[in-house]
């Protein structure tokens, strides 16, 4: 099936059923959007979560997860990550001594290689600790609290875990988290304790002889589901307590999590719209402090990650996402309940399992390849994945989202961004539409054109790219299939092909005022296209870094490579160069192994079989807008053992 958008020359106003006469406004847009989270399987002791976390399944999901574009996800929340650091003993004075071996090669993993940072849930009974000793318990948290921080400041440094975020323990009020039986009053005891232990991690330092007090953290909590008062009494009390006295609060921002029920984004923001309405009715000295829906949010249109829907299998779970995100945007800027938002996320980070492999709520498709010698697993990047890597490119201001009738009852959204320049249109621009995700997946009878205002100054080039049903889904690929618990390689790469977003159109746009006119007769629904247009002004790629080969199977490897955060955003596709090694030594050139593959993102997986090796050098390099390459990465070696 093909996807039919008219092009014609290039940039004025939203057209059509809709028009403006004003040029649109542009106020600040913070990537508020780029956390995830999971939890892992198994026990929850140091020995289940630790079994867990350094399986090869869960570290190329999260390799794969750091893949994304540059900014797609920052921060990464997992329960019962503390779990990893094993209580040793008690000193002679009744402390708990800890060994943090593994918990530190886990963050080195997370935090050095894959560059995300954790966000750390003070929960956790560490060897039975917090148990044992119920009226020590305060004592000890903020022992533990201070020397966790101490711990990573002497590994890491300050600057370098500035970026870190800390929270209370998970949903207190639920049975199934709340394992120390916390009542109301030691949860406020342990919340206290855990701001004491922040407030004190961090020696006194001098600069240029002056004292410096230790760097300050902010610590979000209660991260409740804020339901009826009889049964979640803990979160509750908190903020109760917070608001007889703001100044002495404990946490800095507020944390809550609220979820869609029927799987529409409109749901969500409806419920924090409603939540904190009611929370600022009965608690008004809470409003100075800044909001998170920070784990059921945006990509949790419907609670129970592995209960498997259809729709989170395909482009609507990808469409749904970004509709929330633009959602939450409006509310943000609105002067509502939601005005002091500052972040949300998404708790899609989990491994899928047989036979639910893409209809989870997750990021990837997860095989588990049971038949190979030895076991291994496969990934497959779900359209919503794709969905997360078009948010990153938007600027960092953008104009009121806009809608466009398709007719009586659908409308496509409109959100359009910039970066560079002042207060108007910038040196880079990128634009989001988005379609009615609730009308599909069909062919549309919709014929509609869109015009865009945008006023750029120099020599300037544009990129479209789709999602969009059956083009960018492997689910459907897969069901073509037949749906196979293991796919063969054959299937596996035609799988793969279409994991990521259709490149459409490209090409230079040469006036200064000119036009682009989109016709989505031909598109099924739902889509979502990703405009981006640059000017020949802005920065040029720089040589991608830290270039990272990781085995997936014999024969098979997963490369991947980091990208700078100002140089990407007129980024076409990616070039992944390799020079075989066999029992000769080595090939005579370099061959471009993607030639024939749109590589936005900055990863390939590389499964040659019968028609080479994986052995060798490897090399990667970015291509622009404007033809222009980057720089090549450092050159890798990869050796199967």
């Amino acid at each position: 099936m093909l996807v039919s958008l008219f092009i014609l020359a290039t940039l004025t106003k939203i057209h059509g059923h809709y028009t403006s006469g004003d040029a649109p406004v542009y106020h600040p847009l913070p990537h508020f959007w780029t956390g995830v989270g999971f939890c892992p399987s198994g026990r929850i002791d140091h020995r289940g979560i630790s079994s867990a976390l350094s399986s090869s399944a869960v570290q190329m999901n999260l390799r794969q997860i750091a893949a994304l574009p540059v900014g797609a996800v920052t921060h990464i929340r997992i329960h019962w990550l503390l779990e990893l650091i094993h209580f040793l003993q008690y000193d002679s004075n009744g402390t708990p001594i800890y060994d943090f071996s593994e918990f530190d090669a886990f963050i080195d993993f997370l935090h050095d290689e894959l560059r995300l940072s954790p966000v750390i849930e003070w929960m956790g009974n560490l060897g039975g600790v917090f148990l044992e000793n119920p009226q020590q318990m305060p004592f000890y948290w903020e022992h533990f609290v201070k020397t966790t921080i101490n711990h990573q400041l002497a590994r890491h440094g300050s600057s370098k875990i500035a970026n870190w975020r800390y929270e209370t323990w998970n949903e207190p009020d639920l049975r199934s988290y709340n394992k120390l039986n916390m009542t109301a009053q030691s949860f406020l005891d342990y919340v206290q304790a855990v701001r004491r232990g922040l407030s004190k991690a961090g020696s006194l330092e001098t600069h240029e002889g002056k004292f410096q007090l230790p760097m300050y953290r902010a610590l979000r909590g209660p991260a409740g589901l804020f339901k009826s008062l009889q049964n979640h009494p803990l979160c509750w009390k908190l903020l109760d307590e917070c608001n007889k006295s703001v100044k002495y609060c404990p946490i800095d921002i507020l944390t809550f999590h609220r979820k869609g029920v029927n799987g529409t984004a409109t749901e969500i923001i409806n419920g924090s719209l409603a939540l904190m309405a009611k929370i600022y009715e009965e608690y008004p000295n809470l409003k100075t402090l800044p909001v998170a829906n920070d784990i059921r949010s945006e990509a949790d249109p419907v609670a129970g990650w592995n209960t498997p829907r259809e729709f989170q299998a395909d482009v609507r779970y990808g469409i749904t996402l970004i509709s929330t995100v633009m959602h939450h945007l409006q509310a943000k800027v609105a002067d509502g309940p939601l005005r002091r938002l500052e972040s949300i996320s998404h708790d899609n980070a989990f491994l899928s399992y047989h036979p639910y492999e893409f209809t989870q709520r997750t990021l990837l498709a997860h095989f588990q390849m049971n038949e190979t010698h030895p076991p291994h697993s496969q990934f497959f990047q779900k359209p919503v994945y794709i969905a997360l890597g078009m948010l990153a490119k938007l600027g960092n201001r953008a104009a009121n989202i806009e809608r466009v009738n398709m007719d009586a009852s659908h409308s496509v959204q409109v959100l359009r961004s910039v970066s560079g320049g002042s207060g108007g249109p910038g040196q880079y621009m990128a634009t989001i539409f988005l379609s009615p995700v609730e009308a599909g997946p069909q062919l549309t009878a919709f014929h509609h054109k869109y015009t865009l205002n945008m006023s750029i100054a120099n020599e300037s080039a544009f990129i479209t790219e789709l999602i969009v049903p059956y083009i960018t889904d492997p689910y459907y690929v897969w069901k073509q299939a037949g749906s196979p618990a293991y796919p063969n390689a054959t299937l596996r790469e035609a799988m793969r092909r279409v994991q990521t977003p259709k490149l459409h159109q490209t090409g230079p746009i040469w006036a200064y005022n000119s036009e682009v006119v989109i016709n989505s007769a031909n598109i099924p629904l739902p889509w979502a296209m990703l405009l981006r247009v640059c000017s020949a002004s802005w920065p040029k790629l720089r040589r991608p870094q830290q270039l990272a080969i990781a085995e997936v199977t014999h024969g098979e490897v997963f490369i991947s490579w980091m990208e700078h955060p100002k140089s990407t955003q007129c980024l076409l596709s990616y070039e992944v160069w390799f020079k075989e090694r066999d029992s000769q030594g080595l090939s005579v050139d370099w061959v471009l192994i993607s030639n024939d593959w749109h590589l936005p993102y900055p990863s390939f997986h590389y499964a040659p079989g019968d028609r080479g090796s994986v052995n060798g050098f490897y090399k990667v390099r970015g291509v622009d807008v404007f033809n222009a390459t980057s720089p090549f990465s450092q050159i890798v070696e990869y050796m199967e053992l």
